[in-house]
């Protein structure tokens, strides 16, 4: 009983610690004119270190950009092209500063970015070594792979939400304006209609004069 008690203590811990961890590395959000480039930078420091990133276009026309990753040495290390969300493990590329550049090189809207970046590190193996028990060992390592696929579904469906009403907010400006085109076009062939009427009566009453 003193056993799963302190198993399940251990696991609290471990599990607010992660939660602390994890809320240092909350998403943040970039707004892309168009034509234009903005990058981060991030360092890395030891080799045990690997570095998660990933992005997610929440509004702007198509929604796709461009980005790319520089390592240290200079050297490309990924190069996407038209992509509207996409993740990425850095690791052993050289250790020191890492530059990521988003660009906006397809159509004139602004375009919001949703980036993360957050450092994946070993976890400890020296606390399950001193309590030996597997059973928390194992539902730590569940509890961190849901978390992670709950962040995952989230992330993703709250972009599909920002996607889904710029495209709406887009839909209802064209309408608008389409219906506005329709009104004038209606004017002015009534104008035009009453006009050759005007004309013709006119013509007609000189006839007879």
């Amino acid at each position: 009983m003193q056993s799963k008690l302190f198993a399940l203590t251990v696991l609290s811990c471990l599990a607010t610690a992660a939660l602390a961890v994890s809320s240092q590395y909350s998403p943040f959000t970039l707004s892309l004119p168009s034509f234009t480039e903005q990058c981060i930078y991030h360092d890395l420091t030891t080799a045990e270190e690997a570095l998660v990133v990933s992005y997610q276009v929440l509004t702007g026309g198509n929604f796709e950009i461009d980005f790319e990753i520089t390592a240290p040495d200079g050297s490309k290390v990924v190069t996407d092209r038209q992509k509207k969300y996409s993740d990425f493990l850095v690791r052993s590329f050289g250790l020191g500063q890492y530059k990521f550049c988003f660009s906006n090189s397809y159509g004139t809207a602004l375009k919001k970015v949703e980036v993360t970046l957050e450092l994946e590190k070993d976890v400890d193996e020296t606390v399950f070594t001193a309590t030996e028990d597997i059973i928390a060992n194992n539902a730590i390592e569940e509890i961190d792979r849901n978390v992670n696929k709950m962040a995952k579904v989230m992330n993703y469906l709250r972009a599909r939400e920002w996607r889904n009403m710029s495209t709406v907010e887009s839909t209802e400006s064209r309408l608008k304006w389409f219906s506005i085109l329709v009104m004038s076009l209606m004017v002015g062939i009534s104008a035009v209609q009453a006009f050759v009427i005007q004309l013709l009566f006119k013509s007609r009453s000189s006839n007879y004069v």
